[in-house]
């Protein structure tokens, strides 16, 4: 008879484990993915004629997320080898119970929470550091000292000086507060999370599963491969189109960065180069509609915005994005003599529209059911996976067709990438659960507002790096729940409309994933393709300089976010001609390229027209001077080098 050793057991698990383990884990994570779709379709009214809570219905997938987590993760994050050891496993069946449990008597407790302390105390003592532990599991440390720390603050908020003194909380009151009160845990975060996230991540499971992904793939290669540089803007299209169904940048990089980074080098890009496009083209993913990181149906219930007001708010600043990116990517691929993708790997772009045009279709049934019928995002989200299903089932893309197994996979794969984000979003409710119970935001607020002395600029300055700091680490989802909580109340108290003031914090809590020193998304890439994470991260900062000012021209010049409040034809024409102006100038100045390599001197002119353009954008103080002058300075640049072979050429000294 075989004896395993401590270490053995605690890593195979009780016996048989190796055979239901993976069993188990698959069976919950496609139990979370049905119980979502069907609470979408609203099957349990349609079936059993109950009208169950929201809050009910969160805790019961929270419970199943949590048991996943600990049947998945070891203690170091680390997919377990095998089964989950006795402590993870007798982990997952508390957590799930305790969950399961306060769904069932949640009606009662969340009305009569204090006449049951001792209920709502053991729930709260479980659930609390059960999350906690699932989201440290998931996230590392990082989010998890911020959340610490907040409910630290929670507990001994009293003891701090003003104005940050906070009302008392004990331990017996502030963890049943934090589990069942809709300001907190079972609040707007879980309730988007379990209701339309899940259903959007289905969505992009499913079609990536059918071939929509290869298809997005092919079709960047066949509609820039041929241009100088192809290889650069393939990446930057497959990751703008990837992240129309992605929720994380990291997630975008090591999906597409694999296949385009290798690329790139191949082509002729230095490494740096290739990592720094990926990282960048992959955060921009997250401000591209509809799904933007799975933010937009957060921001629409945080703001209270409709949610098809916010896909079109981020239309032009995405747009000009790529752009920006399109531009630097293209006076690099110049510099470095990067030559089009071979014919050889480029599929004919009429082929790849013919084997998977179908796959736009989804896309337009999506937009049509958000904008013409005002449905809700998750209805549209299911409406849109049920078509992406009957496609696969009959063509699939190429003629390769999916079959009920790829199904039932794409139902244990949504139920899977979900973990992450159902642990981020029940942390968040921590942190807003103690945000309202301490009235700490108020006191955020008034120093913020203090400190910038009135001044809206020097607010938004201030802003942007709170927002880049606070970043650092964190995944899209916390990153704008932690900002939109914490900081958009200081904005709004100053008169920026709220939209732009949510945009604004999205956008910058986004460039952390590039800006040193933590830049997550700069350093998957530089994993990839074997570069200093730094160097490729500054060189992202270069690639990303639009997306650290548009923000600032979204909020004084809100005809950028197509908002119906704010919408002037002649100011939005403006921006938009200005911005692509800006554009072209900096792009210059930064690249060192423009019609020609630009000596210094040219660069630093270039940049501070760009900045004379872009304050006179924001401010309007001589507006008309300030762009006449740019774009005569920008035709000067550009036409220099064919005066000068004008001038130079012996023709024309026998002219002269």
């Amino acid at each position: 008879m075989t004896t395993l050793t401590d270490a053995e057991h605690n890593r195979i698990g009780p016996p048989g484990g190796v055979r239901w383990a993976p069993f188990t884990r698959a069976s919950i994570a496609i139990l979370i993915t049905g119980l979502s779709l069907g609470w979408t379709a609203e099957l349990p009214r349609l079936l059993w004629g109950r009208v169950y809570l929201v809050q009910e219905f969160s805790l019961i997938i929270l419970g199943l997320c949590l048991a996943l987590i600990y049947l998945s993760r070891d203690p170091r994050g680390r997919a377990w080898p095998g089964a989950p050891s006795l402590v993870s496993t007798a982990a997952a069946l508390i957590a799930l119970s305790a969950c399961w449990y306060a769904a069932y008597r949640y009606k009662v407790l969340s009305a009569q929470m204090f006449y049951f302390p001792v209920e709502t105390f053991i729930i709260g003592a479980i659930v609390v550091p059960a999350v906690v532990e699932g989201l440290r599991r998931m996230v590392g440390w990082a989010l998890v000292i911020i959340v610490l720390l907040f409910i630290a603050y929670g507990l001994w908020g009293n003891a701090m000086p003003a104005p940050f003194t906070a009302r008392p909380w004990s331990v017996a009151d502030l963890a049943p507060h934090l589990v069942l009160d809709t300001t907190a845990m079972v609040g707007l975060p879980i309730t988007i999370g379990v209701t339309v996230v899940i259903p959007f991540i289905f969505f992009g499971v499913l079609l990536n599963k059918a071939g929509g992904g290869d298809f997005f793939s092919d079709l960047a290669v066949a509609a820039v491969g041929r241009f100088r540089g192809g290889s650069g803007k393939i990446a930057i299209v497959a990751s703008a189109l990837f992240g129309t169904i992605s929720g994380s940048a990291v997630s975008n990089v090591v999906s597409t960065g694999v296949i385009s980074i290798p690329l790139m080098k191949r082509s002729g890009f230095s490494g740096r180069v290739a990592a720094a496009t990926e990282s960048v083209a992959s955060t921009g993913g997250q401000f591209m509609p509809p799904v933007m990181g799975a933010a937009a149906f957060l921001m629409a219930e945080l703001s209270q915005t409709p949610y098809e007001t916010i896909v079109l708010a981020a239309v032009l600043p995405a747009l000009f994005f790529f752009f920006a990116v399109f531009m630097q990517s293209d006076a690099d691929a110049i510099c470095q003599d990067v030559a089009p993708v071979p014919r050889e790997d480029r599929k004919p772009f009429s082929r790849v529209m013919l084997e998977g045009g179908h796959f736009v279709l989804p896309f337009v049934l999506l937009i049509v059911l958000l904008f013409n019928f005002n449905q809700s995002p998750e209805l549209s989200a299911l409406a849109a996976a049920g078509l992406v299903a009957v496609l696969g089932l009959v063509r699939g893309y190429g003629g390769d067709r999916i079959g009920l197994a790829d199904l039932i996979d794409s139902f244990k794969k949504t139920g899977t990438a979900s973990m992450e984000i159902l642990a981020i979003v029940a942390a968040a409710g921590f942190v807003i659960g103690i945000l309202n119970a301490t009235g700490v935001v108020f006191a955020l607020t008034s120093i913020m507002v203090d400190l910038s002395g009135g001044n809206v600029l020097l607010l938004l300055a201030l802003t942007a790096v709170i927002s880049i700091i606070l970043g650092m680490g964190m995944p899209t989802v916390a990153v704008y729940v932690l900002l939109a909580s914490l900081v958009v109340p200081a904005l709004v108290s100053a008169g920026v409309p709220k939209l732009s003031a949510h945009m604004f914090v999205l956008y910058y809590g986004m460039m952390s994933m590039i800006t040193p020193p933590i830049a997550i998304a700069a350093y998957a890439a530089s994993s990839i393709a074997e570069e200093k994470p730094l160097a490729v991260s500054v060189t992202a900062m270069r690639y990303a300089w639009l997306a650290y000012l548009v923000p600032f021209i979204f909020v004084f010049r809100p005809e950028m976010l197509l908002s119906k409040s704010h919408l002037e034809i002649p100011g939005l024409v403006e921006v938009v001609l200005v911005t692509t102006l800006l554009i072209l100038i900096l792009n210059g100045a930064l690249s060192g390229y423009f019609k020609g390599r630009l000596s210094v001197a040219l660069r630093v002119l270039l940049a501070a027209t760009g900045v004379a353009v872009f304050l006179a954008l924001l401010s309007g103080v001589q507006a008309p001077l300030v762009y006449t002058g740019a774009v005569l300075i920008m035709l000067a640049c550009a036409g220099r080098r064919a005066w000068r072979r004008r001038v130079w050429s012996p023709s024309a000294g026998q002219r002269s």
